[in-house]
């Protein structure tokens, strides 16, 4: 009796020391929550003006012929004309770059040969300390350049133009070509993070944008067959990872936390999307400084097929064999090479991993995406998780108002003046 009541007495005072310290911590989250809130309220109201002084500028270059070349910013512009739907929504470079010279950026267009000339091109232009750098392709084209611009603080502006847009719809940049230039032209910003991969070669990194990890070289042939209706082809694909042996892999994250898996199939994720918009880190933000890590334990092949198949066209799916963390380090460790992927590359198999975060790594102009803690309300203008964008009420108001607007001009053939409550003290 006189060694438990030791015990309890040890066990209190414990717990009354933890709870002392995590009231200090609660008092030190909330005085730099308050001062995020702060700063956040003092940013939101600048961003609006920005994108009200982008419209405005927008309108009345579109009705002048002679453009003030000193009122243009520089940019590198790179372009892949064979992304999934540059054809059908850009039609050509030139028509591009008159968009953009409307939304005052005067671009030099680079077409993308190779990914080898696209960090090239995306080098020179952090040499040249050109203004910006814009990005015109599917979510390949865009990791190239992103991913080149790691460590400067050139702004990245983003033309979707692919199959998926998995980016695109996480950052928020509308599919809309015209709202994407809009977006781009009033240069609202956020830093985002990376991810970064060691391999046993320890001095050799890997960066990605969206996801890693193992197992995806083969969930990603699945979706394709998803695609294109090669159900019964699913299986058989994930079986694959239940051929690689039975022998547990070892995930340790921060501050120690170990977990044990039998299935080899392990995401790290970066962004919300991944694949065929498919939702594999419902909760990731691209912001936060932190990894989504999902392990898919207790399924069968079958299982892990239908899994996937329901996260395609940005499904939100709850499975409890699905267990999510977060971190800032993974590191795995399996007995045998295992199928490493980093976004859509396949790397040599490895044994083991090291996963890190390289928080705000690359400044990229967004909108409201639901892939970052801070998206930008100053815009309207909101990509879906999956298929085309349908024009907003706001933006159908919108073009309504400009045609109005044109109209008035015609008749009266007199110029506009700027409103007072969009050109205020910026000071």
């Amino acid at each position: 009796m006189a060694s438990e009541s030791k015990q309890i007495r040890r066990a209190a005072k414990t717990l009354h020391l933890l709870q002392v310290k995590q009231a200090k911590s609660v008092k030190r989250v909330g005085e730099l929550h308050g001062k995020i809130e702060k700063a956040t309220r003092k940013m939101r109201p600048l961003e609006t003006k920005m994108a009200q002084l982008e419209q405005l500028t927008a309108n009345l270059r579109s009705r002048n012929d002679q453009l003030d070349a000193k009122g243009l910013r520089k940019a590198c512009l790179i372009i892949n004309s064979n992304s999934g739907s540059f054809s059908k929504k850009i039609e050509t470079p030139e028509k591009l770059i008159a968009m953009l010279l409307n939304h005052g950026i005067k671009a030099e267009m680079h077409l993308k040969t190779s990914s080898k000339e696209v960090r090239r091109w995306v080098r020179a232009a952090v040499d040249q300390k050109v203004s910006l750098v814009i990005v015109v392709g599917g979510d390949g084209t865009i990791e190239d350049v992103a991913l080149s611009l790691v460590g400067s603080r050139i702004p990245l502006g983003i033309i979707p133009s692919g199959t998926m847009d998995n980016l695109a719809r996480g950052l928020g940049i509308p599919l809309d070509i015209e709202h994407a230039c809009e977006l781009i032209g009033a240069g609202i910003t956020r830093q985002i993070d990376i991810g970064a991969i060691r391999t046993t070669n320890k001095n050799k990194r890997t960066y990605f944008l969206e996801s890693a990890g193992l197992g995806l070289a083969i969930a990603l042939p699945a979706g394709q067959n998803i695609k294109k209706g090669f159900w019964g082809k699913l299986p058989e694909a994930f079986r694959k990872m239940f051929e690689l042996g039975t022998d547990p892999i070892q995930i340790e994250l921060d501050k120690g936390q170990k977990i044990e898996t039998t299935i080899k199939l392990v995401t790290v994720s970066n962004a919300p999307l991944w694949g065929l918009n498919n939702l594999i880190a419902p909760n990731a933000k691209m912001d936060d400084g932190l990894f989504d890590l999902a392990v898919y334990d207790g399924l069968n092949d079958l299982e892990l097929a239908k899994y996937f198949l329901s996260t395609g066209n940005g499904q939100r799916v709850f499975n409890p064999n699905v267990h999510f963390y977060r971190s800032k380090h993974v590191h795995i460790r399996a007995h045998q090479e295992m199928p490493t992927t980093s976004d859509k590359d396949e790397l040599p198999g490895q044994e083991e991993l090291d996963f890190e975060v390289i928080p705000r790594a690359i400044h990229v102009i967004v909108g409201q995406g639901f892939g970052l803690n801070w998206p930008v309300n100053a815009v309207h203008s909101v990509p879906p998780l999956t298929d085309e964008q349908s024009p907003s009420k706001s933006d159908q108001a919108a073009g309504q108002a400009n045609l109005n607007d044109d109209a008035e001009h015609k008749v009266e053939d007199a110029p506009s003046q700027q409103p007072e409550s969009i050109l205020p003290d910026l000071h």
